[in-house]
């Protein structure tokens, strides 16, 4: 059976303190990986909304306590960058991780001027991205304390 959907229970959620359950949007153009990412960070006992949409992104991003947002790179209608410096105009500062299957060299220059947790591969980082996720939001937040 794949990990992703083995029965194995959760066991990044048993490393959070049961009041801060880890909340995350994720943001992409392409329904296939919305919904597999969306069941990889079920299976963790992680909530995520998903969206390919920019209007419900902000929405979501304004009425959800949310601490985090997955962000793909290349969408058609606007791309990761200009979604970044789009909400970071209207003074959204949630933390920000990459997900993209494209040259991350490339976007870390792109969004050199902006804090962003991390970039991920879509790719190589499909099997642990629930815990590499969670990762980085933690290292974020002993960082901010």
């Amino acid at each position: 059976m794949h990990p992703i959907w083995s029965s194995k229970q959760p066991h990044i959620v048993a490393s959070m303190p049961d009041e801060s359950l880890m909340r995350i949007l994720y943001v992409d153009d392409d329904e296939m990986a919305l919904t597999l990412t969306q069941c990889q960070f079920l299976r963790e006992g992680i909530h995520t909304e998903t969206t390919s949409d920019v209007v419900e992104a902000v929405s979501f991003l304004t009425t959800q306590p949310l601490d985090l947002i997955l962000l793909d790179s290349v969408m058609p209608t606007i791309d990761g960058v200009d979604f970044l410096q789009l909400i970071r105009s209207l003074n959204l500062d949630h933390p920000v991780i990459f997900l993209s299957g494209f040259d991350l060299s490339e976007l870390k220059k792109a969004v050199a001027e902006y804090d962003v947790l991390g970039f991920l591969d879509k790719q190589a980082d499909r099997l642990d991205l629930p815990q590499r996720v969670f990762d980085m939001y933690k290292q974020h937040l002993d960082q901010s304390a």
